[in-house]
């Protein structure tokens, strides 16, 4: 494909089977046209009383943006290892190019127009038990910038240790980067529980990417933990 316009739509669909994908429904602004793109959909299925997704790549290609439109109703754990293979078939396959991303959509319901959360660059890592502190146990690592880690579960936020409700979350990071503790720049480390849904980790990914920038980083490490 080439130059795409993107509009608003609640649902998307995909070939004759008519099967639908929701996307994530969001007041943040993101990325609203691209050249040269494919589409990847991450379909929600129930099997045996699980929550699975159902991958569909067929047109993807190579040497394209890809847009990744899963619904928002799949937790992270379902979704997360095949992100994790679509990455690397992207990035490494035999006909890949360089200056080709990887994007969430979502519907943007201040623009009315269906938005893009470029995540290229990002490594999902599963792990089975957040570490107590990971900044401390990198501390070399990060040593040079004003840390903050932050702890997402189904019902609320960590921000520094200290607990959040949802619908405050960005309020209170907000207020938090804007009075640095120290004269470094800032970096968010984040973390995620397994069974939050789609839905919410967009809801956050979308607002911390809004609210970073040259002195607001995002570490590229993200952890996913049971």
């Amino acid at each position: 494909m080439t130059k795409l316009t993107l509009m608003l739509l609640t649902f998307l669909m995909i070939g004759c089977a008519k099967k639908e994908v929701k996307i994530p429904t969001l007041a943040e602004k993101g990325v609203q046209e691209i050249q040269n793109h494919s589409q990847v959909w991450l379909f929600f299925e129930v099997k045996n009383n699980d929550t699975v997704a159902v991958v569909n790549r067929k047109n993807t290609i190579s040497t394209t943006h890809w847009i990744y439109n899963i619904d928002k109703r799949l937790p992270l754990k379902a979704i997360i290892p095949a992100i994790i293979n679509l990455q690397d078939k992207h990035a490494n396959s035999m006909h890949s190019e360089k200056g080709m991303f990887d994007y969430f959509s979502y519907s943007d319901t201040i623009s009315k127009k269906l938005s893009l959360l470029k995540f290229d660059g990002v490594t999902f890592e599963t792990i089975d038990e957040l570490p107590q502190n990971l900044v401390e146990s990198n501390e070399s690592k990060y040593e040079d910038y004003s840390n903050i880690a932050l702890i997402f579960n189904q019902k609320s936020v960590r921000l520094n240790d200290v607990e959040i409700d949802k619908s405050n979350f960005k309020n209170e990071l907000a207020t938090l980067l804007k009075f640095p503790s120290e004269e470094k720049k800032q970096m968010l480390h984040l973390n995620f529980n397994g069974s939050l849904l789609y839905q919410d980790y967009l809801f956050y990914r979308t607002i911390i990417n809004n609210l970073s920038g040259e002195n607001i980083l995002v570490n590229k490490n993200e952890f996913i933990f049971n």
